[in-house]
C-alpha cells in the first residue's frame, strides 16, 4: 500500500507526488524548462505561443469545439501558463480566467504534450499555477474536468464538495454537460513551488521521530539451543514462550494481541469455507448431496459406502473446529462426488449432479486459502476435538 500525505490543504499527496513535481523541478532549476504567463497582447512571441498552446489543447481535448479552444485562447479576459522547453518549444499549458472581485479563478484547458506525459510536467504545472495564483489574491480554483481528468485533478488537491459560496461563483462560469465541477482551495501560506521539498522534509521528520521511538538499531542475543526443546510426540511445537525470548515483550509484543490476530485468521478461514458450502448448497446440482443418506431409502448405501459425507456434514464440522487445514476440508468435499460416482452408475442422475457440481465448485477449493499455517490453531482445535 502506497504512503499518503495529506498537506495543511487536505490534499492526498503520496510518494508518487513527491517524486512527479521534483523530477520536473530538476529541470526547472537547470534552466531546461520555464513557465511564462502569456496574454494576447498582440506581440508576435505571445501569438506564436498561444497558437502551439492551442494546437496542444486541439490534441489533447479531441471532445472540445476547436472554435472554442480558439476563442478562449485569444480572448483578451483569460490568460495562459505555457511550459517553455529549451526556451523556444511550447510542451502544455493552463488557459484559465480570474474573477478578481470574487477571488477565484477558472480553468478552461489544462494539456502537455502526449509524450512528454509522464515526466511529471503536469504535477510541476499546477504547482506554479497555484503559486501564481496565489500572489494574484485568488482564493480558489474551479475547473469542469471530465471522466479521464478527474483522476489528475484529485491528485493536485480538487475535490467535488465545492465549499465556496455558490454566490460568489453561480453565473459567472459556465455549465458544462457532462463535465464534473471541481473545487480547489489555494492556501496563502502554503509554498506550492517548493512544496516536494516540504513533502519530504515532513516525511524525514517522521521518519526521525519513528526512529527515536524503536529500537530496530538494538540487537537481542538469540535463543540458547540447548534450552530449545521440541516436542515431536504431536509434531514439531516449540517448548519455548515467545514471552521469554529476549526483545519481544520490549518490542511492544502482547499475547492478548497474538490471540486476537489468531482469531482473526482462523474466522477467515472458516468464512471461506462456509462460502463455499454456500455456494454448493444453492446450486440446481447440489440436491442429492444436502443431507446424509437415508437407510431406509437405499438399504445397501452404507454397505458400500463406508466413509459417507455430505453438505449438512461438512458444515457441521467446520461449525465445530474440525477443519485444521483447507487439505482436510478439501478431502470432504472432494469425498461428495466420489462416494456418489462410486455407487451409481454412469447413466444415472445422480453421478451426473456429481460432475456437475464438481466442475462448479473445483475452482473455489483451488482458490481457498490454506490457514493451516496459523501458530496455535492446529493446537487449540485438536484441544476441542479431544473433548
Amino acid at each position: 500500500m502506497s504512503q499518503q500525505f495529506v498537506g495543511i490543504n487536505g490534499e492526498q499527496t503520496g510518494l508518487g507526488f513527491t517524486n512527479r513535481d521534483q523530477g520536473a523541478k530538476v529541470e526547472e532549476d537547470q534552466g531546461l524548462i520555464d513557465f511564462k504567463i502569456i496574454t494576447n497582447d498582440g506581440s508576435h512571441d505571445s501569438m506564436k505561443m498561444l497558437i502551439d498552446l492551442k494546437n496542444i489543447f486541439a490534441r489533447q481535448l479531441p471532445k472540445m469545439p476547436k472554435e472554442y479552444i480558439v476563442r478562449l485562447v485569444f480572448d483578451r479576459n483569460h490568460e495562459s501558463m505555457c511550459i517553455i522547453k529549451d526556451n523556444t518549444k511550447v510542451i502544455g499549458g493552463i488557459c484559465y480566467r480570474k474573477y478578481p472581485s470574487q477571488r477565484f479563478a477558472e480553468i478552461a484547458f489544462l494539456a502537455i504534450t502526449a509524450n512528454l506525459q509522464v515526466k511529471g510536467y503536469g504535477t510541476r504545472l499546477m504547482n506554479k499555477f497555484k503559486e501564481h495564483i496565489q500572489k494574484q489574491d485568488v482564493e480558489y480554483l474551479l475547473t469542469y474536468a471530465d471522466n479521464y481528468a478527474i483522476g489528475y485533478f484529485r491528485k493536485q488537491g480538487f475535490y467535488q464538495e465545492i465549499k465556496m459560496n455558490q454566490d460568489r461563483w453561480k453565473g459567472f462560469i459556465k455549465d458544462y454537460d457532462g463535465g464534473t465541477l471541481m473545487e480547489c482551495y489555494v492556501h496563502p501560506n502554503i509554498d506550492y513551488g517548493n512544496i516536494s521539498d516540504l513533502i519530504r522534509e515532513q516525511k524525514q521528520v517522521m521518519i526521525d521521530i519513528i526512529k527515536k521511538l524503536t529500537l530496530n538499531e538494538r540487537v537481542y542475543p538469540g535463543i540458547d539451543q540447548q534450552n530449545y526443546k521440541m516436542e515431536t510426540q504431536n509434531g514439531d511445537k516449540p517448548a519455548v514462550k515467545p514471552e521469554s525470548v529476549s526483545g519481544i515483550l520490549e518490542s511492544g509484543w502482547t499475547i492478548e494481541d497474538y490471540n486476537e490476530l489468531k482469531k482473526q485468521k482462523e474466522k477467515t478461514f472458516m468464512i471461506s469455507c462456509q462460502q463455499i458450502i454456500d455456494t454448493m448448497r444453492k446450486h440446481k446440482s447440489a440436491w442429492p448431496f444436502l443431507e446424509p443418506v437415508n437407510k431406509d431409502d437405499v438399504p445397501d448405501y452404507y454397505d458400500v459406502i463406508t466413509d459417507p459425507i455430505d453438505i449438512k456434514t461438512i458444515e457441521k464440522k467446520l461449525q465445530n473446529n474440525q477443519y485444521t487445514s483447507k487439505d482436510l476440508f478439501i478431502k470432504d468435499v472432494k469425498r461428495i462426488f466420489t462416494n456418489c460416482r462410486s455407487y451409481n452408475q454412469p447413466d444415472t442422475i445422480y453421478y451426473k449432479c456429481a460432475n456437475e457440481l464438481e466442475r462448479t465448485i473445483d475452482d473455489y477449493l483451488k482458490k481457498l486459502k490454506d490457514e493451516s499455517q496459523i501458530p496455535g490453531v492446529s493446537k487449540k482445535i485438536k484441544k476441542t476435538n479431544n473433548k
